[in-house]
């Protein structure tokens, strides 16, 4: 009882924190890694066909080389609009933001241009924070353009933790309350061509709620030159009836991100575009399990191990485990195809946790437990004439298992010691259980069954026993000695007349376990013929004496008037134990903590001048120059090149921010010697206002931004920096923020060289 109890609250103990475990996995999607792996694979085995009413016109390589770097004057689009409306499209979706005034007349040409087609839909984006407390600012494309726009649409991408787009919203809203919800363009286009919502859209609540986008093969949708369609190289009828995506396709745009196809490459934001129309055109978005409904399911496999643990040999279990991760795969698979995501990673992680801390658990339990009965063994062992085995040097475990085999060994010969000895009691003796049945007869007793007519065999009734052994005059008073509810009494012990003439005195005493309890009785049965006969004998001589004496002495007796009193008496007495996880900063902050640093050999200067130039269309757009004074000699260092370009960036991007219009943002990398060890100095100063006195001491901290002095309409989130210094510490440098002398403020990152090199 006391192993099963303990094993019950170890069993319960594992059952709750397995469940709580896999709760909080699936709550924090800690396995989405895992999960998202999986769903890659998956997706792939039956992609759907593009749609051929789609159609996407991109500003590729030769339409920058045909019409030079972008971003381009707007004179430039409104030659393509004029193009397309000699056309008769279905719509024409523009991901190609106008929220910023150009030149007056490129603007109102390219809106004049665009107002002689029937149906443009434009993007518009949103700044994160918003101004005077806002969530986030609306940015629409400037008022001569929406005017002529037959709606707005956002094109955000959703990313996942491992920068991948594998989920979409088909709207975006804020949190607070009465938020206005912008429908996505893909959304508004399929509405202009139906006539109504998409039903993907109709059955959302709320709307912003992530599908999972089913993607096409890459490059699965036609596509034409931006150049092709300027130049009057595509006949109009070939654009007739078709809906066009027009957005930036050239690598080096910046518009290309990573999706769930399998082999690691990127997709066009415009291709991913064509991708979710073609999802609402098919509705065969795949939905992923609310919280819920992923741990019931999650759960269940669990719970069906756990309470196998109970009824299955360890052999059993060990295949019922590999079929039920079968089973999760296989079902995985299955809803996939009915367009349900099942995450099945924190239930794999439940039966791989729950089967071996369960092993363990119950070796423990049985472990003490054994030790702690063979102790108790150890303690009240009887000494009997058998010879122990001896033990030999084992692991723990099997010398528990051989302590006991050599107990229960022991016991064995315990018993058979008993039961001879029992069995060849000079004396009957018999034993019976609480329900009265006879469960051992030793040799004497049997003899006396034996003997008595219709002789029977050891488990009878004790009635029927005694109908076969006493005689019918004694049997009242026997059965009422052995009756349970016969209370103490002058004699302990029954007199009797067995069918053989012998006279026998009974005697009972109780059985008890080791805790008191009562177990059954012995019956002992004391041969006392010849006491009897002696007595009857004596009885007979003394009656003999006394009659033949009495008629002569008679006479002397009364003359004496003499008598004789006599008083013999007897007394006898008798005897009866409950317990057992805001932006891409933050994503790469938690990152980095998370994961090993894996270095490499980098040459700094390309990571500073690539982070440069992909901040280049930012500054020219505000007329900042960025210059780089290169004083290294092929310099290394070792580290991670994709978080070091990404602090540079933050480090460039926030001078740009600072710096007034037609300013100087200065990078001068240089190779210096620190206490006789080769470092790299990176310096990046601005001509801004510098940096506050009273931010100077908390700058590198998290959510610590001063956008006071800042240009543009994107401000801080307080974390870039942070990032920065992050990284710069985990490569084993510093980072220094001051105000330089002749104004501005300036950053001054240390960076060890490559071992290798320094050699």
């Amino acid at each position: 009882m006391k192993l099963r109890r303990r094993l019950g609250i170890e069993w319960a103990a594992v059952a709750v924190i397995s469940s709580l475990l896999m709760a909080l996995l699936i709550f924090w999607s800690s396995l989405s890694r895992f999960d998202n792996l999986l769903y890659d694979q998956l997706s792939g085995w039956d992609r759907p066909t593009a749609s051929e009413d789609i159609l996407i016109i991109g500003v590729d390589e030769d339409s920058l080389a045909s019409f030079g770097k972008w971003p381009w004057s707007r004179d430039r689009h409104a030659a393509l609009f004029d193009r397309l409306a000699e056309t008769r499209p279905k719509a024409i979706a523009f991901d190609i933001l106008l929220s910023e005034r150009g030149l007056s007349e490129n603007d109102q040409m390219l809106a004049d241009s665009m107002a002689r087609n029937e149906a443009i839909f434009l993007p518009l984006h949103f700044v994160f924070p918003g101004r005077d407390g806002a969530e986030f600012d609306v940015k629409e494309p400037l008022t001569g353009f929406s005017q002529t726009a037959k709606a707005l649409g956002h094109v955000n991408l959703v990313f996942d933790s491992d920068g991948v787009v594998r989920r979409t919203g088909l709207c975006f809203a804020g949190t607070g309350e009465g938020a206005k919800g912008w429908p996505h363009l893909m959304e508004q286009v399929y509405r202009h061509i139906h006539g109504n919502a998409s039903p993907a859209f109709r059955r959302l609540d709320p709307c912003d709620t992530p599908l999972l986008l089913p993607y096409s093969e890459r490059s699965a949708f036609a596509a034409i030159s931006y150049a092709s369609i300027v130049n009057g190289e595509v006949p109009a009828a070939f654009l007739e009836g078709k809906t066009l995506l027009i957005g930036s396709t050239a690598s080096g745009l910046g518009d290309r991100h990573a999706v769930p196809l399998g082999d690691g490459g990127s997709m066009d934001g415009v291709e991913i575009m064509a991708n979710l129309l073609g999802a609402l055109e098919r509705d065969d978005f795949i939905v992923p399990l609310p919280f819920w409904q992923q741990l019931a399911l999650s759960l269940v496999p669990v719970w069906i191990l756990l309470i196998g643990f109970w009824r299955w040999r360890p052999r059993t279990t060990i295949f019922v485990s590999l079929g039920l991760i079968a089973l999760i795969l296989g079902s995985t698979a299955l809803l996939l195809t009915l367009h349900i995501w099942f995450a099945p990673g924190a239930a794999l992680v439940g039966l791989v946790l729950v089967y071996p801390i369960w092993g363990w658990r119950r070796l423990q339990a049985t472990s003490d437990f054994m030790d702690e009965e063979l102790q108790n063994f150890r303690d009240s062992r009887v000494d009997i004439p058998v010879v122990p085995s001896p033990l030999g040097p084992v692991d723990l475990v099997t010398g528990q298992a051989e302590e006991l085999t050599h107990a229960i060994g022991h016991l064995r010969d315990l018993r058979r010691f008993i039961w001879d000895a029992l069995s060849n009691l000079p004396d009957p003796m018999f034993i019976t259980d609480l329900q009265g049945q006879v469960k051992f007869v030793n040799k004497l007793a049997q003899i006396g069954l034996e003997a008595a007519p219709g002789s029977g065999d050891q488990d009878l009734a004790l009635d029927d026993m005694l109908d076969r052994f006493v005689t019918l005059e004694d049997l009242a008073d026997v059965r009422a000695y052995l009756s349970l509810k016969t209370e103490a009494q002058e004699q302990d012990y029954v007199e009797f007349t067995s069918l053989n003439d012998e006279v026998f005195a009974m005697r009972r005493a109780n059985i008890l376990s080791d805790d008191g309890e009562l177990r059954g009785h012995i019956h002992y049965l004391a041969d006392i013929t010849q006491v009897a006969q002696a007595a009857e004998e004596r009885e007979e001589v003394l009656e003999l004496l006394s009659h033949d004496m009495r008629a002569p002495q008679a006479a002397i007796l009364a003359l004496l008037d003499g008598k004789a009193d006599g008083e013999t008496e007897l007394r006898i007495e008798g005897h009866a134990r409950r317990t057992l996880a805001l932006a891409d900063n933050f994503v790469g902050l938690a990152r980095i903590k998370s994961s090993e640093f894996m270095g490499e050999d980098v040459l700094l200067s390309e990571v500073v001048v690539e982070a440069n130039d992909s901040l280049w269309p930012l500054a020219n757009a505000r007329g900042i120059k960025c210059t780089v004074d290169n004083q290294l000699d092929g310099a290394f260092v070792f580290g991670e090149p994709s978080s070091l370009h990404r602090s540079f960036v933050n480090l460039i991007d926030n001078a740009i921010k600072y710096s007034p219009d037609k300013g100087v943002v200065n990078i001068v990398l240089r190779a210096i010697d620190i206490d006789q060890q080769p470092h790299i100095s990176i310096e990046i100063s601005d001509q801004g206002n510098g940096i506050s006195q009273d931010m100077l001491g908390q700058l590198f901290q998290r959510f610590t931004s001063d956008d006071r002095m800042a240009h543009g309409h994107v401000k801080g989130t307080g974390l870039g920096l942070n990032f920065v210094e992050t990284v710069i510490k985990r490569h084993g440098g510093t980072v220094r923020a001051e105000n330089a002398r002749d104004g501005g403020a300036r950053f001054t990152v240390l960076l060890p060289a490559a071992p290798e090199i320094a050699d």
